[in-house]
């Protein structure tokens, strides 16, 4: 016969505190998740809401949603902006995630009216999300054509001039948002802009997505009728 567990029992008690406090901490996790969501779907609105048409916001799961823009203004067509937040909810894992310096993440996803004639990465390879841009690159076989401070340009070889790769990074290296990474693609999506928002959270969403639509009339657009 086994003895009955009592809260006198070291292990027991042990156990039971544990519970607790992973209990506690999934409770104030989430809440925290909730709030930050809510934050960041606000500071988003104002920005989403210039592209034209009204913005929906559809939940993924308990730590991602996005925020779509169908019919945007040119030279978009649809805009989403995806946010994964970090698992606020599991504190070894939100320890470790902070250790390491990560942070919530915000992507746009920018379908044009016309496809660019180029594809490009422009990575950060000192970041997480700079590093598996550099990964798709290598995967691809596209050299490194320019570098400008911490940033690396790829792409095929011909397909940009020199002048028009100092002109996009000019533009990524100067601004006063610092993207982890961009990439161009034929095929749509067509553009993918990556963020940390702890580093863009002091600007407004208004100033970044005219930043972005700079950044996309930089590139080389097939002209109506003619898109891959």
């Amino acid at each position: 016969m086994f003895a009955p567990l009592t809260l006198d029992d070291p292990f027991t008690l042990f156990i039971v505190t544990l519970a607790s406090i992973l209990i506690i901490g999934y409770l104030i996790g989430r809440a925290v998740n909730r709030g930050r969501a809510r934050a960041i779907s606000a500071w988003l609105e104002p920005g989403m809401r210039t592209l034209g048409g009204t913005p929906l916001v559809q939940a993924v799961n308990r730590t991602a949603f996005r925020v779509k823009v169908l019919q945007a203004r040119a030279p978009f067509s649809v805009v989403t902006a995806s946010v994964v937040l970090l698992s606020r909810e599991v504190w070894p894992i939100w320890l470790w995630e902070r250790l390491h310096r990560n942070s919530d993440v915000v992507f746009f996803h920018f379908t044009l009216r016309h496809s660019p004639r180029i594809g490009l990465e422009i990575v950060d390879p000192t970041r997480e999300l700079g590093r598996r841009g550099k990964a798709q690159a290598e995967r691809l076989q596209w050299p490194l054509a320019a570098r400008r401070g911490t940033y690396h340009l790829y792409c095929p070889d011909g397909h940009l001039s020199a002048q028009h790769m100092e002109e996009l990074l000019n533009h990524v290296v100067t601004a006063r948002y610092t993207p982890h990474r961009v990439a161009v693609r034929a095929h749509a999506p067509h553009v993918l802009v990556s963020f940390a928002f702890s580093e863009i959270q002091s600007g407004s969403s208004t100033e970044l997505l005219r930043w972005m639509n700079r950044l996309v009339r930089l590139l080389p657009l097939n002209e109506a009728g003619k898109d891959a």
